[in-house]
């Protein structure tokens, strides 16, 4: 059924993208909360995906269209509605996540964020006592740190562009998972510092200062491979219109790395001390 709605509506208005994240997130947590209430955590994620790949599909495949037509004439407006709508999906579902992050109970939290948390703990040695040990000591950023953060970051950016282009808009598992993450992330934070919802908001405020860039770029990447994607399945190799859109998809890989670049440099050298400034 849902392969079958009319998504046209999306282009006109971009914030609607942001009700279909959300409402898709919590649709995926009843569904496997109901169904696999002993671990709700991976299935969520697979859950949320299936439901939103097919509006995603049609809409790159309007996005193709117009690069195929248009090449590099009014480059930034072509791309300014599918942007803003992965953009506006990202937030959707990191919204949803948050909100159940902030009202679930520390029991079923540690079941819905389970691959998250672990995930964290693991690969960004982030825990508790991480956390605590961040406000004891001041926090004394590295060029070191953030090279290896770019490393990472601009690796992710490609697996992006990798999957929109072989599953077209596969990516948006992808798009989910990292979605999840940064919320799980940003709700233990909250948990173990706001005293209050205008101290929450203030939290979110200084986590957001890094992330919209580094998202942005995420985006960009899984918009550029998607496009490319439908690019050869439908256009003569190296014909115009191919041409068209490969030059599309180049220029925002570079403008994708730019941002994750500017992200990472905010990162290290500025959230940290507005939080060790105000908390």
């Amino acid at each position: 059924m849902l392969e079958s709605l009319n998504i046209s509506f999306l282009t006109r208005r971009p914030f609607a993208a942001l009700v279909v994240g959300f409402v898709y997130t919590i649709i995926g947590y009843l569904v496997a909360s109901f169904f696999f209430e002993a671990f709700v955590s991976i299935p969520m994620l697979f859950l949320s995906t299936l439901l939103i790949i097919p509006s995603l599909m049609k809409l790159l495949s309007i996005e193709e269209k117009r690069e195929r037509k248009y090449g590099l004439k009014h480059f930034f407006l072509m791309h300014k509605d599918v942007t803003e709508i992965y953009l506006f999906l990202f937030l959707g579902v990191f919204l949803g996540y948050l909100l159940l992050g902030m009202l679930i109970p520390q029991g079923p939290f540690q079941n819905v964020f389970a691959y998250q948390l672990d995930y964290l703990a693991e690969k960004q040695s982030f825990d508790a006592e991480t956390l605590q040990k961040f406000f004891q000591e001041p926090f004394q950023p590295s060029f070191q740190h953030l090279l290896g953060l770019l490393e990472t970051d601009l690796e992710v950016a490609i697996v992006f562009f990798l999957l929109s282009f072989f599953y077209g808009a596969g990516a948006v598992f992808l798009l989910i998972l990292n979605a999840s993450i940064f919320a799980s992330f940003l709700a233990a934070v909250i948990r173990y510092l706001a005293k209050d919802l205008s101290m929450s908001f203030i939290i979110l405020s200084f986590f957001s200062i890094h992330v919209i860039p580094e998202v942005l770029g995420f985006l960009l990447a899984a918009i550029a491979g998607g496009v490319v994607s439908k690019a050869m399945l439908h256009e003569e190799f190296m014909s115009t219109p191919f041409r068209n859109v490969l030059r599309d998809a180049a220029i925002l890989l570079i403008i994708a790395c730019c941002l994750i670049i500017i992200g990472n440099a905010l990162e290290v050298y500025v959230t940290p001390k507005l939080f060790q400034a105000y908390f």
